[in-house]
């Protein structure tokens, strides 16, 4: 189980490669993530839907996280692993580089301390 998940939700997707939902400020320091879920209310019909997430303006995945075009749930395990924690008090955001015309969208991002 993590400690704390951080949860991105999207009704609909206006533009292509922009920031969407709230960037998180973390509390304290975390490891490398554990795990990125993505599901959609409505999957995506005209294209994959990817996404990044980053941490200060860097991404933390070494590919970007995909949802198949006709999918509604994926997750995700490649991270960056040049990045060795993420730090408090860095703002983490959700960017979403392809949306394919997906509908609801819900990221969840599973972080474990840094011990």
């Amino acid at each position: 189980m993590s400690d704390r998940v951080l949860t991105w939700f999207v009704e609909g997707i206006d533009r292509d490669g922009t920031t969407q939902g709230p960037t998180f400020t973390l509390d304290q320091d975390y490891g490398l993530p554990g795990r990125v879920n993505l599901q959609a209310g409505q999957a995506p019909d005209a294209d994959d839907v990817i996404i990044d997430i980053k941490d200060d303006g860097v991404s933390i995945f070494t590919r970007q996280p995909r949802l198949k075009k006709g999918h509604t749930s994926d997750w995700w395990e490649e991270f960056n692993f040049a990045l060795s924690k993420m730090e408090k008090d860095s703002l983490v955001s959700l960017d979403v580089v392809q949306s394919g015309g997906v509908k609801r969208l819900t990221v969840e991002l599973e972080l474990d301390k840094d011990e």
